[in-house]
């Protein structure tokens, strides 16, 4: 029996939890100053792969290493460099996730108005392509 902790719903209607433990994978393009991150990805794991490829570059981004990036990135991003650097999700520039229909929609496919809402909007796991700064 798998237990989780912290969060419970109730609901008279059907609804559907899905587990982003195997969504993790993070890609560091330092040409291109952009990080690819999965919405099951920790912050810890994120640091981690940027600072095995550089000591220049990160996110800003929150401080707990195990709180996951699809909640953190859709919830606004709240961190120490957001003075200087704004919310992590103001650092989106591009984010894939799946619609109603199955298709996979990035920033073009899914127009700004979406894009917009995706950044900051509440629990919406995605894959997140950051500009980095």
């Amino acid at each position: 029996m798998t237990i989780y902790e912290g969060l419970s719903y109730v609901s008279s209607l059907p609804f559907l939890i899905i587990d982003l433990v195997n969504l993790r994978k993070v890609s560091v393009d330092l040409a291109n100053n952009t990080t690819w991150i999965q919405a099951g990805a920790t912050l810890g794991e994120v640091y981690y792969e940027i600072a095995e490829k550089t000591t220049t570059f990160t996110i800003p981004a929150g401080v707990c290493p195990t709180v996951g990036v699809g909640g953190h990135f859709s919830g606004g991003g709240y961190g120490m460099l957001m003075r200087k650097f704004g919310l992590a999700a103001d650092n989106i520039i591009d984010a894939q996730l799946i619609d109603v229909k199955g298709r996979i929609l990035d920033r073009v496919s899914m127009g700004e108005d979406l894009f917009w809402a995706i950044r900051g909007s509440g629990e919406i796991p995605l894959e997140s392509l950051f500009l980095g700064n």
